[in-house]
């Protein structure tokens, strides 16, 4: 207890702590892989700068970046803490906040209006490393019968946004694109009591990708040469060889509509709409009971 995030959150009087919010047990086993690492950690809202004594006593090695639009918070920068003045509601500063910072953590702890976090967040996400963490905290504020008091410009409020895109990484084909873009960047969604936790995708390792292929050339199965196919174009962006490994599996097994289906499932993805649908025709004539193969032949119709 006495080295763990809750602790040194008691001992600097944060409200995050189990007296109060609760939220640093979920931090904890959250950023557990930062905690020795020379990151950035981001947080938006600094108030008494509670929070901002936390995180650089917890995080060995961070730089923690406060950022308030009351320019007395000043004072509170010292050592691995500095201080911004700026405003979550000003799109431009925190667009340039982001390129600048380029953070690993952002905590968005701010004003609380539904407006300022869903612009902060829309702004700052895309400038978040590959494999940070976006948390927003105090959600709850957002419903019930003060929700109307936080609302600010919004016609929305946060939670419905984080269920949208969660919808969208758990379920691609979930119809609607308004959040796709968000989507793609996101490898999780952790929901807790108040608040959120996004975890952006990490980086692509070609190499990592490479040593899976020599196991596949060595199963020589025609299912994990079709599944190999995706995983390397998701991974890759290769397209060319993505489309040779499924053809492989096709080669192999050239009954099975799955891998006719999983070819026409990227080709789409490879903005090929009308190699997609050849595809998706053939693995239809494999499987002609098949009624979701005839949805997507249709759907792919409609977009030629």
């Amino acid at each position: 207890m006495e080295n763990s995030l809750d602790a040194y959150g008691i001992l600097n009087g944060t409200d995050k702590s189990s007296l109060n919010h609760d939220y640093l047990r979920h931090y904890e086993r959250i950023l557990e892989p930062f905690r020795s690492e020379p990151i950035t950690l981001l947080e938006i809202g600094i108030f008494h700068g509670a929070s901002l004594n936390m995180w650089s006593s917890y995080l060995e090695k961070a730089l923690v970046v406060g950022v308030d639009i009351r320019p007395e918070c000043a004072q509170y920068a010292g050592g691995r803490r500095e201080v911004e003045i700026g405003s979550q509601a000003d799109k431009e500063y925190l667009a340039d906040l982001g390129r600048r910072r380029q953070p690993h953590v952002i905590v968005d702890d701010g004003s609380h209006q539904a407006d300022h976090v869903i612009l902060t967040f829309r702004t700052l996400y895309p400038h978040l490393r590959p494999g940070g963490i976006y948390i927003v905290e105090d959600m709850h504020f957002h419903a019930g019968a003060g929700a109307a008091h936080w609302r600010g410009s919004s016609d929305a409020v946060p939670q419905d946004l984080f269920l949208r895109i969660a919808r969208l990484v758990s379920c691609p084909e979930t119809e609607g694109d308004e959040e796709r873009g968000l989507a793609r960047m996101t490898d999780s969604i952790e929901f807790f009591w108040g608040g959120v936790a996004v975890r952006k995708r990490p980086t692509k390792n070609r190499a990592d990708v490479a040593v899976r292929r020599g196991l596949v050339e060595r199963a020589n199965q025609p299912k994990i040469w079709s599944w190999y196919a995706l995983h390397a174009f998701n991974n890759t962006g290769d397209l060319a060889e993505a489309v040779e490994c499924v053809r492989r599996a096709i080669d192999l097994e050239p009954k099975n509509p799955e891998h006719q289906d999983m070819l026409s499932v990227i080709l789409e993805h490879g903005s090929d709409p009308a190699g997609a649908l050849v595809a998706a025709e053939d693995a239809s004539r494999l499987n002609p009971a098949d009624n979701r193969l005839k949805a997507r032949v249709a759907a792919l119709r409609s977009r030629i």
